[in-house]
């Protein structure tokens, strides 16, 4: 068996532009595992160069702050949807009520011509229970004989216009 040795040179050189990425990865990892995995499956001694740390703090920051403006964003629409749902609200009570109060006119005027018209109809009444009272009717009149002739004439004329048919 032959044993190789290798010197550093023979191993591949890791760029630093790759050794941060890769230590950025992980720490990324790392933070969104409990601790209690991150404690076996990562490293504990690898850390950040403190300018990453602090790039990496500022970004979260203003993450964190475009949030809150979207959070704010959202409620500020949807109070102004609040506030317009309320005008036309207000707007329909205020239509109700206006028919509410036109309706209202409309029943006391119809109650006022129902009043109109049953003072008139007692008035015709009391005209006709006077003209009745003053003018007495006499007993043998030659209407109602005349009335009697005509029914009779008038049957007989519907049976001739059948007869015709």
């Amino acid at each position: 068996m032959k044993m190789y040795s290798f010197n550093q040179s023979d191993l591949m050189e890791i760029d630093e532009k790759l050794r941060k990425q890769l230590l950025a990865e992980e720490f990324k990892l790392r933070s969104k595992q409990p601790p209690s995995w991150a404690k076996f499956k990562y490293r504990k001694f690898v850390r950040l160069p403190k300018e990453e740390r602090e790039k990496e703090k500022a970004r979260k920051e203003e993450e964190e702050k475009k949030q809150k403006e979207i959070e704010e964003k959202q409620r500020l629409k949807k109070m102004k949807i609040m506030e317009k749902k309320l005008r036309e609200k207000e707007r329909e009570k205020k239509k109700k009520a206006k028919l509410r109060e036109q309706e209202k006119k409309a029943k006391k005027a119809i109650k006022e011509k129902i009043k109109k018209d049953k003072k008139a109809k007692t008035q015709k009444k009391k005209s006709r229970l006077l003209k009745k009272a003053k003018s007495p009717k006499p007993k043998n009149t030659k209407k109602g004989k005349a009335k009697k002739k005509t029914k009779i004439q008038s049957k007989k004329k519907s049976a001739k216009t059948k007869k015709r048919k």
